[in-house]
């Protein structure tokens, strides 16, 4: 999901933000190149620089409304016919601990049911998830990490802690 306004940085695009030496958006798609999963990059019209930024890159995209995260998650399940679980995965995570997708794959592999989310351990949700879009509302299991792992940027103090992490 890389389609949001991005209001509580001031409006910009932040997929596109600069973290260490590279934008936001690399650090997932690393991820998701590194777990060997095919990929549909969920753009708006808000986030014209990143729709370019991924077609240049060669990944799929598709352009929902922008007006709301969960409209657009679901117009996009349905306008790629997906009908099995599907991971979703937030672009505005600073993912610092490589290989943490990998480990989220294999968790919900194992696990009995049917969705799963990565939370901190003071149960604040990431923004990585997995759910099965037949079955409505479901039971979801935690996969938990620490603070240090993956900074999810929505503040000014979020990006420093990124850049000190």
């Amino acid at each position: 999901m890389c389609g949001g306004k991005g209001r509580r940085l001031g409006s910009i695009e932040k997929p596109m933000i600069q973290v260490k030496g590279r934008r936001l958006i690399d650090y997932i798609l690393r991820e998701i190149d590194c777990a060997m999963i095919d990929c549909v990059c969920i753009t708006s019209p808000h986030t014209p620089k990143t729709e370019g930024y991924v077609r240049e890159r060669g990944y799929e995209f598709l352009r929902a409304m922008g007006t709301d995260y969960m409209e657009d998650v679901f117009f996009a399940i349905k306008e790629l016919g997906i009908s099995t679980p599907v991971l979703v995965l937030n672009s505005d995570l600073c993912i610092l601990r490589e290989g943490i997708l990998q480990e989220f794959i294999h968790a919900y592999m194992i696990s009995t049911t049917p969705a799963m989310t990565c939370t901190y351990r003071d149960g604040r949700h990431v923004g990585i998830n997995v759910f099965d879009p037949l079955l409505g509302e479901q039971k979801e299991e935690k996969f938990i990490i620490d603070e240090g792992d993956v900074v999810n940027i929505d503040t000014p103090d979020d990006l420093r802690r990124a850049e000190n992490g």
